[in-house]
């Protein structure tokens, strides 16, 4: 127990998985000195992040006349930041871009990077909790009634008709795994990336139910301000397609990009080194996609949709300026 939640502290707060059919533009080369660029990464330096490192190493960025400063911090400080004018871009979910928007925050979602939401329901197998309705009248773990775990879990529910007061849903906060392996609960809400990942790790079998299995809810991208993106355009479609390329090459050779965020994060090998290769895999797996970066219009509709009706905002928001693919190569 005490290995497993060693290794579970360290992976805790991940944001919170076949190569795409085509590799991203190459960001097209800016001709001005570069420019220094913010970015709220929405968490501590962290395997999770490969893909900017990658980008940085292999001189996407610099290509693309930027120099990129990291703010690592909370997701809520990129919505506050970005809404702002005090930051540049942040990686936020779909849901949190939208909430925002419905408070008047001018934020635009301009690339996708999670192409599944990656909150799960996961069980050990005993329990033999295999779909939805296998929670009703289960104790499950939430780390919280609020955040992309909690959006997550209402989605689930809101598309298979899954009444709230048919499960014991319970505040655990980011207790999960002690809670499962206690056996305080039956099961647990969390990142795809990470608990479960934890569990598997300590050699636990389990039973995951994919929230995206059975909601088009919008993933966690690239977002920045209609300022930037209506002034600076050709700034945010050159850091857009560096990126992408960052995310490409780190689907395509997980491995030198394990080895790459290392040497920007030693913290990232040594004894964590199993659980970083386990987590950046489990990562890949979500950022697969036929078009690196493109969110579906009609996911972005179905997200907003559902947002309203399940009661997370209560105004209506525009949706051809919350999210946009003209900066999709």
């Amino acid at each position: 127990m005490k290995d497993l939640m060693r290794v579970s502290i360290a992976l805790l707060g991940l944001f919170a998985s076949a190569c795409a059919a085509s590799s991203p533009a190459a960001p097209v080369k800016s001709a001005e000195a570069p420019v220094e660029v913010s970015i709220v990464m929405g968490y501590i330096p962290h395997v999770q992040f490969a893909p900017w490192y990658v980008a940085e190493k292999k001189g996407y960025l610099a290509a693309a006349g930027v120099k990129m400063k990291y703010n690592y911090g909370f997701e809520v400080d990129g919505i506050k930041l970005v809404g702002a004018g005090q930051a540049d871009f942040a990686l936020l979910g779909g849901d949190q871009v939208i909430q925002a928007r419905a408070q008047n925050a001018p934020l635009v979602y301009v690339a996708n990077w999670y192409n599944a939401f990656p909150i799960a329901i996961f069980s050990l197998k005993e329990k033999n909790i295999k779909t939805p309705n296998d929670l009703i009248g289960k104790r499950v773990g939430l780390p919280g009634f609020f955040g992309a775990t909690y959006t997550g879990w209402r989605a689930l529910l809101f598309e298979t008709g899954i009444k709230e007061e048919q499960i014991k849903a319970q505040d655990v906060g980011f207790n999960q795994i002690a809670a499962l392996t206690q056996g305080t609960i039956d099961a647990a809400a969390g990142y795809s990336n990470n608990e479960p990942v934890v569990l598997k790790l300590a050699g636990k079998d389990l039973n995951v139910i994919q929230v995206s299995d059975y909601s088009k809810l919008v993933g966690i991208g690239l977002v920045t301000n209609e300022k930037t993106a209506n002034d600076k355009s050709q700034l945010v479609q050159r850091v857009v397609a560096a990126f992408l390329r960052g995310v490409q090459d780190t689907i395509t050779n997980p491995d030198e990009a394990l080895n790459i965020t290392i040497a920007a994060l030693p913290e990232a090998g040594g004894e964590n080194l199993s659980s970083s290769k386990a987590v950046l895999n489990a990562s890949v797996a979500l950022w697969r996609s036929p078009r690196l970066g493109y969110v579906d219009p009609a996911d972005w509709a179905a997200s907003v949709k559902f947002m309203k009706e399940a009661g997370f905002i209560k105004a209506d928001i525009d949706l051809n300026k919350s999210s946009t693919n003209k900066f999709v190569p």
